[in-house]
């Protein structure tokens, strides 16, 4: 008997993304299978995750202030006049040298959030790998920030115009369920692993801001008490 061995067909190609393209998948095809193509990606990389989280922040105080100018310019104005009248004396800071130096502290600012978003990430993924994750790090902040850097601009963008602003809640509801199919495709666990990750995770968040809000009020509190009499 004669075996003939099968022809392997073509191997299709990894999906590849541009930003935009990656963007839009995220937003627009929420599914595991959509993610899992982004991180199939050959330029899928925790450098370029940062890029994008970087970019869509800095734009998002960029536009925000744009936004103020056209749709709230007396609120504008305003603050940047008390900012200038409550500058040190000598000082000399006009309201133009205000809106200047506020737009040349943007990057800085951006560089904040990336950093509280990349610990937020490594949290996440210290918890998810104590639960059986198999995926790494980079997987993790990439799949989170292909949804969170367009959301972040389209939040921005709908919170500061009247009457559509009512839509940042269904946005943010929308947030949380990309998060979970993001979560799940970049750990490859289960449904409940994940539920149970963002769990714990949201747990330590509360008890960290219970406790310094205890540390903060703690004596504001124990003067009203003195103030009530109670415990004299």
């Amino acid at each position: 008997m004669t075996y003939i061995t099968p022809t392997p067909g073509p191997i299709e190609p990894a999906p590849t993304f541009s930003w935009l393209g990656a963007w839009r998948a995220a937003l627009t095809r929420p599914s595991v299978a959509t993610y899992t193509d982004l991180l199939l990606d050959p330029r899928a990389s925790l450098r370029r995750a940062v890029a994008w989280l970087f970019s869509a922040t800095l734009l998002t105080y960029i536009v925000g202030v744009g936004i103020q100018a056209v749709v709230f310019p007396g609120m504008l104005a305003e603050v940047i006049r008390d900012a200038s009248e409550t500058a040190p004396a000598g000082v000399g800071l006009t309201p133009t040298v205000v809106l200047v130096l506020s737009l040349a502290c943007t990057p800085f600012l951006a560089g904040f959030v990336l950093l509280s978003y990349l610990v937020g990430f490594g949290l996440i993924h210290f918890i998810a790998s104590a639960l059986g994750s198999q995926g790494s790090y980079s997987e993790l902040v990439y799949t989170h920030a292909a949804y969170l850097a367009p959301l972040t601009l389209l939040t921005t963008l709908i919170g500061m115009i009247p009457i559509v602003n009512c839509l940042t809640l269904p946005l943010g509801l929308y947030s949380f369920g990309l998060q979970l199919m993001a979560l799940k495709s970049a750990t490859r666990m289960g449904w409940g692993r994940v539920f149970a990750t963002l769990l714990i995770v949201g747990l330590l968040i509360g008890l960290v801001v219970v406790v310094l809000g205890l540390g903060v009020f703690a004596p504001e509190v124990q003067r009203w008490l003195q103030d009530a009499g109670v415990g004299a």
